[in-house]
């Protein structure tokens, strides 16, 4: 049997470009990809410096146009012989605001990126997949995904919401086609646009935050490390992986005393 072929979308930074790391790290080919080619790139070469030899390649692509993402999903299959793993987790984030304070065209790129993006991909793969009967589709989940709304984020609550759907959605229509349909959940993570975020709060709501994010936030190195081996080994339809559960949200609280996590400096 040949190499496991991964296609990541949005993997050119954070918790995508950690997966692709590790990807690689298990002996799969992997497709990165991002908006530029510039991105593109640098992640790339930084990868290959770690990786010499490996199977990886790179493709541009703004998921939120559908002919980009089509175009993926072909050079893709021209790269590497065909595509076993789909990732959905291209997305961008919004900026912590009221719905009417946002720019129209920040609210368009919200829902391209985040909900039309994954449905265009979801969409190349599952056509291309069906074709051999096999693979897997994969999707991002975020805040907003279990109905838990927060002052700030409507636009992009709302994408991830419609995503657990989608997902749901289509993993009964994948039902008899050999292809798995799966959610991952990654939690709360230290990312350049978590800390932006951050950053932009006063001194009191940033020394709350820091404390929150101390307690349940990760790197992207260690969600990567949990989610890319379960999703290798995942063969059950309608599965999802999640990393920061409820169960270890209630441990987290309980322990913060005696644990004294730290993600983030003072």
């Amino acid at each position: 049997m040949g190499k496991t072929r991964v296609v990541i979308t949005g993997s050119t930074r954070g918790l995508g470009l950690r997966m692709a790391h590790d990807f690689l790290a298990c002996g799969c080919a992997v497709m990165v990809s991002g908006r530029t080619r510039e991105t593109v790139a640098e992640a790339l070469a930084r990868l290959r410096r770690e990786f010499p030899g490996a199977d990886l390649y790179g493709v541009p692509c703004d998921t939120g146009s559908c002919a980009q993402v089509e175009a993926l999903w072909e050079q893709s299959v021209k790269s590497m012989g065909g595509v076993d793993h789909w990732i959905n987790n291209a997305g961008i984030g919004q900026p912590t605001a009221p719905m009417w304070e946002l720019a129209p065209e920040l609210v368009d790129a919200i829902v391209r990126t985040d909900l039309l993006g994954v449905l265009y991909g979801a969409r190349a793969a599952m056509r291309g997949m069906a074709a051999r009967g096999a693979g897997a589709i994969w999707f991002m989940e975020g805040h907003g995904s279990n109905g838990r709304n927060m002052r700030g984020l409507s636009f992009y609550g709302a994408a991830k919401r419609s995503i657990r759907y989608v997902a749901a959605a289509l993993a009964i229509e994948a039902r008899g086609t050999g292809i798995v349909v799966g959610a991952l959940s990654p939690g709360i993570m230290i990312t350049d646009f978590t800390m932006m975020q951050i950053e932009r709060n006063d001194h009191k709501a940033w020394d709350r935050t820091r404390k929150v994010f101390n307690i349940l936030a990760d790197r992207p190195e260690t969600v990567a490390a949990f989610l890319v081996p379960r999703i290798l080994n995942a063969r059950r339809p309608g599965i999802r992986i999640a990393w920061l559960t409820s169960a270890k949200i209630l441990y987290r609280f309980m322990t913060a005393g005696i644990m004294k996590r730290k993600v983030i400096d003072d």
